[in-house]
């Protein structure tokens, strides 16, 4: 069933695995400063299956990037969870004490007080502007291997191109949550890393045509959800969602051939392409006339000049907002180039993998 954005009484089913919340979290809100007047959750801010053809949105090998910078701030397997900012009762002059629901999934928080601003004209994010972003990191060196989102408190839902080689040997990895500029560790709230426990990787994944690439990382620790508006969880849809503009964010490179890689979180808002049109497409490409696309793994969005995920944001979830909640519709997967006229990117179809999420969360 197709979801458009003029159909809001559609009762979505807000799929948010919330778990084991057997953690020290009386409150009911999350409570910080913010500049007088922004509090709010809605801020302004054979057939050919492209087999070896495809540009991958991957970086091949993670000590291509240099390491992003240790945060300080891990949380250890033997602790309990540990607040990253304290609940404001009262703010400086000017600032105004903030007070919104936790536990709800895709909730976009307002600008946090005194937090750094995106310079203009670069398509860098807010400071918190993606709370479920997830980078996925070498927990060695800290080398960037892709990224991802948080689903719940304990589960990162990711493409099984990022993370396969790591199936056997987890602890290699860790999640970094609350990043944002990823060359600096002076940020007003800080990035929080934990170890990852386990990955699931899809059993129909091809890792020629990447059809079900999609992969989950268990965490060690749980996330402490509710307690800082740089750290929350995105909602899975219920139903395809089509007609809107959604948003990708990451730090891979500005350009697929000429381009470096972003220390800077960066956005860009990218309209989805029906996956008939998208395939037709990508037929006048290099993958010709004979291309098929697999319209349960992939969806597509963009195909606007100078708009697009580019490579090593593969893992980065598409978000589409619906009412005040940003929902997963996708993750980077591949493309043909980046940002071209009429070229869309594909993504990983989300919602054709609900029961296997479900499924893979709750497996011991």
């Amino acid at each position: 069933m197709k979801l458009s954005t003029n159909i809001h009484q559609l009762s979505l089913l807000l799929v948010c695995f919330i778990i084991n919340l057997d953690i020290s979290l009386a409150q009911s809100s999350v409570c910080f400063c913010v500049t007088s007047g922004y509090c709010t959750s809605n801020p302004t801010v054979a057939p050919n299956d492209g087999s070896n053809q495809i540009d991958i949105r991957i970086v091949n090998a993670a000590s291509t990037l240099p390491p992003m910078p240790n945060p300080g701030y891990i949380v250890p397997v033997s602790s309990g969870i540990t607040p990253s900012i304290s609940q404001y009762n009262s703010c400086q002059q000017g600032l105004s004490v903030c007070c919104l629901p936790s536990y709800q999934c895709g909730i976009r928080y307002p600008p946090v007080a005194n937090g750094p601003s995106p310079a203009p004209d670069t398509n860098q994010a807010a400071f918190g502007a993606y709370p479920w972003q997830a980078v996925i990191l070498l927990s060695a060196d800290s080398s960037f291997v892709g990224s991802g989102v948080l689903i719940d408190n304990f589960h990162i839902l990711t493409v099984a191109h990022k993370v396969s080689n790591y199936a056997n040997n987890p602890q290699v990895l860790k999640v970094r949550l609350g990043e944002w500029d990823a060359s600096s560790v002076i940020e007003p709230i800080q990035a929080q890393e934990y170890q990852v426990q386990r990955v699931f990787i899809n059993p129909a994944y091809n890792s020629a045509n990447l059809r079900n690439s999609i992969a989950i990382l268990r965490l060690t620790n749980a996330v402490p959800l509710g307690l800082t508006p740089t750290i929350t969880y995105a909602c899975l849809p219920s139903a395809q969602i089509s007609g809107q503009r959604c948003h990708v964010a990451g730090w891979g490179v500005s350009n697929f051939n000429t381009g470096s890689y972003q220390t800077i979180q960066r956005e860009v808002d990218l309209p989805l392409v029906d996956q008939t049109t998208c395939q037709n497409q990508l037929r006048a490409t290099r993958l010709g006339s004979t291309f098929q696309l697999d319209f349960n793994s992939f969806i597509c969005a963009g195909g606007e000049f100078g708009k697009d995920a580019c490579t090593g944001d593969g893992g980065s979830p598409l978000v589409c907002k619906i009412g005040n909640n940003w929902y997963v519709a996708g993750l980077v997967a591949w493309g043909i180039g980046c940002a071209t006229q009429n070229v869309p990117g594909v993504y990983i179809n989300v919602v054709s993998y609900i029961n296997w999420i479900q499924q893979t969360t709750r497996t011991p």
